[in-house]
């Protein structure tokens, strides 16, 4: 029987969930309202938050945002392993020899988590960062991490059967999404086409460790940089840097806490 959850750590957590996603703050009004709690329940926990640095509170507009201490901690997490160093070193390589943007990053429930993000030898800037998520099934390493649950397992996890859309070009059923997985299973890659960003095309590849999909990588290039002469050359380097990372991570599995 799984642990009953603590219900004032509950709240919290959504509390910290429910700021971070309105970046330029929330009111108290919003919050409770959001979490569907009264807001004298809610009030003595935002003011802890605040005194604790976990939270700041603009006074004058009556907003909450995100506090220093938890950049502090969340750079903490990253730096105290550099397993994450060695494996940005790889992608800086594949990001200067072809001059696009390298992603890496974890499933998290069901949505990707951004990791590392190199760009510094692209002049064309992505707008996903480390630390930030999206549906899985609407990126190119995102599929090809689910690719590694069977096509019964995905339809339990999206049991609607559809999948809602983050552009036009994103999948919008569970069938469509098998479809791809199946191939990304055959082929060892996965691809987006504008389905998380208009006009942005990825390819991507699972990193496998012990035979367990821990992670995934991507090259994310403008619509109008991408053809198939550069696909076949983005393959080749991905390949290669997906043996050096699954080399990295297994010498290094101790310091690998992040799926």
């Amino acid at each position: 029987m799984p642990p009953v959850p603590h219900r004032t750590t509950s709240r919290i957590l959504d509390i910290l969930e429910t700021v971070a996603l309105h970046p330029q703050g929330i009111s108290l009004s919003d919050i409770a309202q959001s979490l569907e709690v009264p807001k004298s329940s809610i009030h003595p926990l935002l003011a802890t938050l605040a005194d604790r640095n976990y939270l700041k509170s603009n006074k004058k507009e009556q907003r909450f945002f995100l506090g220093e201490n938890l950049f502090v901690l969340g750079n903490k997490f990253v730096n105290d392993a550099d397993i994450l160093d060695k494996i940005k070193e790889v992608l800086l390589y594949v990001a200067e020899k072809t001059s696009e943007t390298l992603y890496f990053g974890v499933l998290s429930n069901l949505d990707v988590l951004y990791l590392i993000k190199a760009d510094q030898f692209s002049n064309f800037r992505v707008v996903s960062n480390p630390g930030n998520k999206l549906p899985a099934y609407s990126t190119g390493y995102g599929k090809a991490l689910l690719s590694q649950f069977s096509a019964q397992q995905i339809r339990a996890l999206y049991p609607s059967g559809t999948l809602p859309q983050i552009t036009d070009n994103t999948l919008s059923t569970v069938d469509a999404l098998n479809e791809q997985l199946e191939a990304i299973r055959n082929t060892g890659f996965s691809y987006e086409k504008g389905e998380s960003t208009t006009g942005i095309q990825c390819v991507a590849v699972p990193i496998i460790v012990e035979g367990k999909v821990l992670s995934g990588m991507s090259i994310a290039v403008p619509v109008f940089r991408y053809d198939d002469v550069r696909e076949q050359e983005f393959k080749a380097y991905l390949l290669e840097a997906k043996q050096k990372i699954e080399r990295i991570i297994t010498d290094n599995r101790s310091q690998w806490n992040y799926s």
